[in-house]
């Protein structure tokens, strides 16, 4: 059955309950706090307890609110314009010609996401030859990559960190400034080369960044559902400010659809619902995300971050422990790659899943000749003729008693998400629904679906074996992490 919401439609066939009998269950399923916690959420109301912030990130869906929350209304439109158009120039006087995204988490996987997908929607009209890169690891293996096709008197670093102390992110920072010492001094490098983007303003002051290169947002915006901010100035870049404003309005637009609609008709609500009933009843414990347009390849990393930091806890919301599934595992990859590669243990290994295919129905292909643009569309069309065969297949099965090798079990519940056509406004109705569908299962589950206490601890823990690493502390830990040090100690 298909389920059509703004700029994205939801086909729920190949699940083991029909809408209708998925939205009877709706009323156990969904806690009597939901509606309220939804009314709250549209607000930028609802409490992120732990932290004791509201959370606001649906308050970003305009280009008017981000030019807000970065301090000056017309700021990140013309810093946007004026790199675009060859206007901003280097310490040297040469226009910057590379902007480098340096920043991790939410500061990376959604501006990178959102600068691929949509790349082809960029306005030409004002832009030169800009290129903008990403850099996230902590090894520092991407800067090795980047930094010698790049010139320090021609390329701009955004720092992009919430809290703007990330150790991932000022790591790759440290080298950064090493690298442009040779051609520029500190001061030029910081004054003509450097944008800050971050909820902390005066750690950006401090560092040393010019109040008309640093760029805010609130510090309800948690760092996973932040491509709206100002964190996304890298889409922008990429694009331009117009495509990056119909972004937000696909965002916005499903907002207003979860917000409003009734469950048999909600996108994200049935998302949710699906996927409770498949981890609480069927007890599946993992999701492939399947999307069927190279321009999507990043989607499902993006997703793991936003699904799993967010509802993957032991705990509830007021910190009582629990004895029930959360949020899945989520994992997948490129539909078209997959189907050569993990998609023969889909359809034959012993192993439940339930997956999300993803499909755009047609593309347009600007700028290309009008046979290119055909065979374009042709691809398409086998991307999609792919799409619904291996979902069928997965579904379906095909039963061979007599040959093993030919038979299919079949039976893998899926969702198939579907485009007309990839645009800025598709693009980010599609993400909203999947935030939405987080909020709503956190809410199920009785979860804080906006805080990572396991991610700091982790960080916490890395910090005290970096002091052993680094000589400041005698600490010892266990036989294995002890024996590596002293390993890397010898050296």
């Amino acid at each position: 059955m298909i389920k059509n919401g703004p700029y994205l439609a939801l086909d729920t066939s190949y699940q083991k309950l029909s809408v209708n009998e998925l939205t009877e269950q709706a009323s156990k399923r969904l806690p009597e706090s939901f509606h309220e916690a939804r009314k709250h959420l549209s607000r930028g109301e609802y409490l992120n307890v732990s932290e004791n912030r509201p959370v606001t990130h649906t308050l970003s869906r305009s280009v008017h609110a981000v030019a807000k929350q970065a301090n000056r209304k017309t700021r990140f439109v013309e810093v946007v314009q004026k790199l675009r158009s060859g206007r901003w120039l280097g310490s040297t006087g040469k226009p910057i010609t590379n902007v480098v995204n340096i920043g991790v988490g939410g500061s990376d996987l959604g501006p990178q996401m959102g600068s691929f997908a949509l790349k082809e929607f960029a306005d030409d009209a004002v832009l030169h030859d800009l290129q903008v890169h990403f850099v996230s690891s902590m090894d520092g293996g991407q800067l090795y990559a980047v930094l010698p096709i790049v010139d320090p008197e021609t390329t701009l670093f955004i720092i992009s960190s919430k809290s703007f102390g990330t150790i991932d992110t000022f790591a790759n920072v440290d080298t950064v400034r090493r690298w442009i010492e040779p051609a520029l001094s500190r001061e030029q490098w910081l004054d003509k080369h450097v944008i800050g983007v971050s909820a902390n303003a005066q750690a950006m002051t401090d560092y040393g960044i010019p109040p008309a290169q640093q760029f805010t947002f609130g510090e309800g915006v948690g760092g996973r559902f932040s491509l709206w901010s100002a964190i996304g100035l890298s889409i922008a870049l990429t694009t331009g400010v117009r495509a990056f404003e119909r972004m937000l309005e696909g965002a916005k637009a499903m907002d207003e659809h979860f917000f409003t609609a009734p469950a048999e008709e909600n996108l994200p609500i049935l998302l949710a619902l699906y996927g409770a009933y498949n981890r609480e009843e069927l007890g599946i414990n993992n999701l492939a995300i399947l999307p069927y347009d190279g321009r999507l390849r990043m989607l499902p990393n993006y997703l793991q971050q936003l699904d799993m930091e967010s509802n993957g806890k032991q705990s509830t919301a007021d910190n009582k422990a629990i004895d029930y599934p959360t949020g899945p595992i989520i994992w997948g990859g490129f539909g078209p790659n997959g189907q050569h590669a993990f998609f023969q243990h889909l359809h034959q290994g012993y192993d439940e899943f339930t997956a999300d295919f993803v499909a755009v129905l047609k593309r347009a292909a600007p700028g290309f000749e009008p046979a290119v643009q055909d065979g374009l569309a042709e691809q398409q069309r086998l991307a999609v003729a792919n799409c619904l065969a291996h979902r069928r297949l997965m579904w379906e099965g095909s039963k061979n008693v007599e040959s093993p090798r030919d038979n299919y079990p079949g039976g893998h519940p899926s969702n198939l998400l579907i485009m007309d056509e990839l645009t800025p406004e598709s693009f980010g109705a599609l993400i909203a629904a999947y935030e939405h569908k987080v909020f709503t299962q956190g809410v199920i589950w009785g979860l804080n679906s906006f805080d990572q206490p396991g991610v700091e601890k982790g960080k916490k823990i890395a910090m005290d074996v970096l002091n052993v690493l680094d000589g400041d502390s005698d600490e010892s830990f266990d036989e294995s992490t002890d024996a590596v040090i002293k390993r890397m100690t010898s050296f």
